[in-house]
């Protein structure tokens, strides 16, 4: 299965253009727990898809989020809609189902800081159910919700933020409208594969220095041509120039193969090969 925005136990968060410098941050649960569950989170058109796999039992499931910011930007509306995997960057492999939510709910009034609970699947013989929780902040706030620990090298991540990709000084088609982070970044161009991108070395898993970051810009090389990605914000942490890591997979296809997709993982293990 290859997905965008990989994460597992943890938070991913969405944002876009379109609504007013607000954010939505994602934390999927079992409860009581059980099944490890991972995610992805792809944005664009003003809206963004959220998609949790239980890749246990082989089955997903997904939704769309849209966000109607009241005018002063201190609250919106939050509705959840169908998501159709059919029209999806997201390719499931056979054998894997897909299911839709109980109920779309609209959810009027929600304040920054406001947090949310949308059930996913209810078992009804043990009680066990799938939840989300959505929570509204307002793009580069503090995240409080975690006790503080010390800053580990697992910890650094890549943010991407409205990028604009060239090769070899021919601009390509967008890729995203709004923006992701995570521990590895992964750009498809059509022709040329995937690229898996990341700041930390990994020669286990094929990851070669071939780039550099610094500000909003990240350029790496494929054969003679040099691959440009610049952003609205910085993407890696720091002042610096700081080298890129690169795990080319030339035989990777996105479902829908004459797009420039972009997506983001919070560990490698999450999408290499898949």
């Amino acid at each position: 299965m290859a997905a965008v925005a990989f994460g597992q136990d943890g938070d991913l968060s969405a944002s876009s253009g379109q609504w007013k410098g607000l954010e939505i941050w994602f934390a999927t649960k079992i409860e009581p727990p059980g099944t490890q569950l991972s995610g992805g989170v792809i944005v664009e058109a003003g809206r963004a898809h959220h998609v949790i796999n239980d890749r246990e039992h082989k089955r997903a499931f997904g939704y769309d989020v849209v966000l109607d910011p009241s005018e002063d930007g201190k609250s919106a509306r939050i509705r959840i809609e169908p998501w159709n995997p059919a029209e999806s960057k997201i390719t499931f492999d056979p054998g894997w189902t897909f299911l839709r939510l109980p109920n779309y709910p609209v959810i009027a009034g929600v304040k920054i800081g406001d947090t949310v609970a949308l059930d996913l699947l209810v078992n009804a013989g043990t009680g066990q159910k799938v939840v989300d929780y959505l929570t509204l902040r307002r793009r580069g706030d503090m995240d409080l919700r975690r006790a503080p620990r010390d800053f580990q090298l697992a910890d650094v991540e890549l943010t991407v933020m409205d990028p604009q990709i060239s090769v070899g000084g021919k601009a390509e088609p967008p890729a995203s409208a709004g923006g992701f982070s995570g521990a590895v970044v992964w750009l498809y161009l059509k022709g040329r594969g995937r690229f898996v991108l990341s700041l930390v070395p990994d020669e286990k898993l094929g990851f070669r220095k071939n780039g550099v970051v610094s500000g909003n810009i990240l350029l790496f090389r494929n054969g003679a041509a040099e691959i440009r990605v610049e952003c609205s914000g910085q993407i890696a942490p720091g002042s610096g120039a700081y080298n890129l890591y690169v795990l080319h997979e030339p035989g990777w296809q996105s479902s829908d193969a004459a797009l420039t997709t972009m997506g983001s993982a919070d560990r490698p293990e999450y999408i290499v090969g898949k």
